[in-house]
């Protein structure tokens, strides 16, 4: 089983379309590991994305969305939760990527993400495999089951405005964009 919760509805279409437009618009740099920049060059065969300076109006906006989240996430996961990570507003274009990978929350792991507890991504734009001037194909993310059982796949549904939440130590991936672009917005909350 995978543990994961889905929040519809948590942004408006207007504003999703303004924020994929800003975030298209804005200056930024590749997404990184831990999302730093200074990366050595193969990590970009674990990681292609882009992660776009917004306004500060923007980083409000997702800000109260966290904070409006946490008792919803509490309740889902039995998990008191403590402060949320600097959002990452991102841009994915074709061929863009995340290979399979955990958050944070995991023993072998001692740098800061190690305080991670939940994973949440905020769905910008839509994912479909018919053409469409708004949304993308391929682009999944996809959340693994635990490997001690049996193989688990879960992609999970990108309707624009919504929020998936799962914990940091699900191992998950986003699959390469096959078309158009994927916008989202990531950020993880740690314990209490």
């Amino acid at each position: 089983m995978v543990d994961y919760v889905t929040i519809p509805k948590v942004l408006d279409k207007a504003t999703c379309r303004a924020l994929c437009s800003e975030i298209r618009a804005a200056t930024g740099e590749a997404a990184g590991l831990l999302g730093r920049s200074d990366q050595k060059p193969q990590w970009s065969q674990v990681r292609q994305t882009r992660r776009a300076e917004v306004s500060l109006a923007a980083q409000a906006l997702i800000k109260r969305l966290l904070e409006q989240q946490k008792t919803v996430l509490e309740r889902h996961f039995a998990i008191a939760l403590g402060a949320f990570e600097k959002p990452q507003f991102l841009h994915y274009q074709e061929g863009d990527f995340f290979v399979p990978h955990q958050d944070g929350n995991t023993p072998i792991i001692r740098d800061e993400s190690r305080f991670r507890k939940i994973s949440m991504v905020i769905f910008l734009n839509g994912q479909s495999d018919e053409p469409s001037p708004e949304d993308y194909s391929g682009g999944s993310l996809v959340l693994h089951g635990p490997y001690s059982g049996p193989e688990l796949r879960v992609a999970m549904l990108a309707l624009p405005g919504s929020v998936v939440a799962f914990r940091s130590e699900t191992t998950h991936e986003v699959t390469p964009v096959t078309r158009n672009e994927r916008f989202t917005i990531v950020s993880w909350y740690r314990g209490a």
